[in-house]
């Protein structure tokens, strides 16, 4: 895979440019851009498979710069020394991001799921649902859309049409009003992070469940809810009581 690198700070690039040689060498290094507007021109012009874009950049961020391309062919991972910025909506649309200073052990991760999703996501989607979220963000409005990966490419859901989610393994069940049934490869923990904890809630191990569509909480030594579909949900005895203040039960 060509890399582009994008990074305003010169040590910083140098770091994760040293990592990849070492560490991923099946990459190749084709450009290292330090400042916006060389980036847009090697962005344009070198047709790179991936890029590691930094989010904090001198007059424009890296969503800027995405906003800058037409028709983008390249796979982002986000760099940032920031934990909060933008991150939500980067979750959001199924891109990855890496945190300074950057974790070798992360960064493999990162360039694994993209090699893994390459065949089946199209990046251009993707980063129309980024620019999308981020307007939302700007607007401290909710986000429309999710990006959920899967084995035939990107299936994007509103959250309010999940009803629930079951852990499987490393990947996860996603039931749906409608009662559709979709496997994302993300594990619970990682969906749990990405939904809006107002309206979902880990009830157990295996389970993660949208409040709106709770029909029936057992009392008593029962450790079961009823969703509105009829569905019996197993609740842990330590989120019991959780569940009960979020209901005001």
């Amino acid at each position: 895979m060509r890399v582009i690198i994008v990074d305003d700070e010169v040590t910083s690039s140098q770091v994760l440019e040293k990592l990849i040689q070492q560490n991923i060498p099946s990459l190749q290094i084709i450009a290292v851009c330090n400042k916006p507007q060389d980036a847009l021109l090697k962005l344009a012009t070198l047709s790179p498979d991936l890029v590691f874009m930094d989010i904090e950049l001198p007059g424009m961020t890296g969503f800027d710069i995405l906003e800058k391309i037409p028709n983008i062919q390249f796979d982002i991972i986000f760099t940032t020394a920031h934990s909060q910025y933008g991150i939500k909506a980067i979750q959001f649309s199924a891109i990855d991001y890496l945190l300074k200073p950057i974790q070798v052990e992360e960064l493999i991760e990162a360039v694994r799921r993209v090699r893994e999703h390459k065949a089946v996501t199209r990046p251009l989607e993707k980063v129309k649902l980024l620019l999308e979220n981020l307007q939302l963000l700007n607007t401290n409005d909710t986000f429309n859309r999710i990006a959920f990966p899967t084995g035939e490419g990107l299936k994007f859901l509103h959250a309010n049409d999940i009803l629930r989610c079951m852990s499987s393994n490393n990947y996860t069940y996603i039931f749906q009003t409608n009662g559709d049934k979709l496997l994302v490869s993300k594990s619970l923990k990682e969906i749990e992070g990405i939904l809006p904890t107002q309206f979902f809630c880990r009830v157990h191990n295996s389970h993660l469940i949208n409040i709106s569509y709770v029909s029936k909480l057992m009392k008593g030594e029962s450790n079961l809810l009823i969703m509105k579909d009829g569905t019996e949900v197993e609740v842990s005895r330590r989120k019991k009581e959780e569940l009960v203040k979020i209901m005001n039960l």
